[in-house]
């Protein structure tokens, strides 16, 4: 499987609008890695594409990598910056399957045109669906609205994706998932605390009790450290990666 991490920023975005801070002056002046639109991920696993979440952006995001295939859409959960972008879909050449949870579904007004390019499913807790190859499990996490977090699967490859999770202790379940994964996505909008995300140094935690396992961060806020500070301060952990707008990871 491949991932490719088409949006790393919050909910704000890098640089985030009206603001003059140095990081998001810096992120106007300079684009490179502190430059972070709002977050997706694309996961590729032979001929099957998946889409996870559709930020305003989602358009120029798939434009820019040439993707003209989506197998399916996922949607973690109601909050715009995860689902702005869903209208662009009324244009999509075919029809698409698109998965949330029935609080997400039916948050935006379904439109004719979008209506008959997405078929719509509901999601529920830990009941999984296949696509192609690849079977895809949402499980709860704890965030201020319902949402899910998405398992994918093919055989013995696993990658885990927590969304915007505020837990800062995993369940049974979620250890158990995490300890049999080769990648593990978290949301950290800050370095320690003062958001409903979990926080850079909860993850740092988990992946030391985890050190076979790999993880990356995502979903950076424009408060954070620029990118190259944060790969600094995480360069002793071997195992976790911070995200940035365009990183492919395979297992």
């Amino acid at each position: 499987m491949r991932i490719t991490f088409a949006g790393t920023g919050d909910g704000r975005g890098v640089p985030a609008v009206g603001c003059k801070c140095e990081l998001c002056q810096r992120a106007r002046d300079e684009g490179g890695k502190n430059h972070r639109r709002r977050v997706s991920v694309v996961i590729r696993n032979g001929s099957e594409t998946i889409l996870f979440d559709t930020p305003a952006s989602v358009g120029q995001m798939l434009n820019e990598a040439r993707i003209f295939q989506i197998s399916a859409i996922f949607l973690s959960h109601k909050h715009y910056d995860h689902i702005a972008g869903i209208t662009e879909f009324e244009y999509w050449p075919e029809k698409i399957p698109v998965y949330g949870n029935i609080s997400v579904l039916g948050n935006f007004e379904i439109t004719d045109r979008l209506y008959k390019q997405c078929k719509f499913h509901v999601l529920h807790d830990r009941e999984s669906v296949k696509v192609g190859r690849i079977k895809v499990t949402p499980f709860d996490v704890s965030h201020k609205i319902p949402t899910f977090g998405l398992i994918f699967k093919d055989e013995e490859k696993r990658i885990v994706h927590f969304s915007d999770s505020v837990n800062t202790k995993l369940s049974d379940y979620q250890r158990a998932q995490v300890k049999k994964a080769q990648l593990v996505i978290f949301h950290t909008v800050a370095w320690d605390g003062g958001t409903d995300h979990i926080d850079i140094i909860t993850v740092i935690k988990i992946a030391e009790r985890y050190p076979k396992t790999r993880f990356v961060i995502t979903h950076i806020g424009h408060n954070a450290f620029p990118h190259e500070e944060l790969v600094e301060k995480l360069s002793p952990y071997k195992n976790i990666k911070v995200a940035y707008d365009g990183l492919e990871v395979r297992i």
